[in-house]
């Protein structure tokens, strides 16, 4: 497969240790997509791991002509992976999936669906029912409504991994540290719809979480903040 060849979908997935996930992941996505039309591809980024994740990851390329593997050769963070992933992304429409398998790459082609029939430019996930902790659950929902408050939105669940959008959008996008809890309203700034939908969750089976509760409600305070300064001073002009 040519990698300059446009492909109808690209599913990104930024992986950071997670070795543990990397095969059933990579099978999954495999499995979710095989009978999709128009060509399809599967970007992982790995954002540095020191676990074997890289290593894993490039032998299950080697039997899929599919699968893209990208290797930072630092950790830079979750946004910084998103960003590469998208930009070197080739299809006409990008997913994005987180490598925990918490929410189901089963549910990718469903939110396309829904994305070509009603015309919108994204189409974000809800956890309908989380199996996460009680703790997670709430500081999940309390940091949401926060930064809904914020940056005057109604995004029901935007630390949701699972999106679907469409490749001209999202990689009109100039990413920050940060801003890949923003990406639907940094989406709707330059004018792109927005849908969301419910989307199945399930518990972590391997690995572990990258994020801890109080690093990420002062890091993603000050970044709402940042948002809702970018939404005060964006341009808005036409010409008639």
């Amino acid at each position: 497969m040519e990698h300059s060849a446009e492909v109808f979908l690209s599913v990104v997935v930024p992986l950071y240790n997670e070795v543990e996930s990397a095969v059933p992941l990579v099978e999954r996505v495999g499995l979710a997509l095989e009978d999709l039309e128009g060509g399809w591809e599967l970007v992982i980024v790995d954002d540095g791991s020191t676990d074997g994740s890289g290593q894993r990851l490039d032998e299950l390329a080697g039997e899929r002509p599919w699968l893209r593997v990208l290797h930072f050769v630092d950790n830079c963070g979750q946004s910084a992976a998103m960003d590469a992933g998208f930009r070197a992304s080739r299809g006409r429409l990008v997913a994005f999936l987180d490598a925990d398998l918490q929410t189901y790459p089963e549910d990718i082609p469903q939110l396309v669906e829904i994305l070509e029939r009603e015309g919108a430019d994204a189409v974000v996930g809800i956890r309908a029912e989380r199996h996460d902790s009680w703790w997670r659950r709430f500081t999940s929902g309390f940091a949401n409504g926060v930064r809904n408050r914020l940056t005057r939105e109604d995004i029901a669940d935007t630390g949701c991994p699972l999106k679907v959008f469409r490749g001209d959008a999202i990689r009109s996008i100039k990413m920050f540290n940060g801003m890949h809890r923003f990406l639907p309203t940094l989406l709707k700034m330059e004018g792109y719809s927005v849908l969301q939908l419910p989307v199945r969750h399930t518990a972590r089976a391997a690995g572990r979480s990258k994020y801890g509760t109080w690093d990420r409600a002062f890091r993603g305070l000050r970044d709402a903040l940042a948002v809702r300064w970018m939404q005060d001073r964006h341009l808005n002009w036409k010409l008639r």
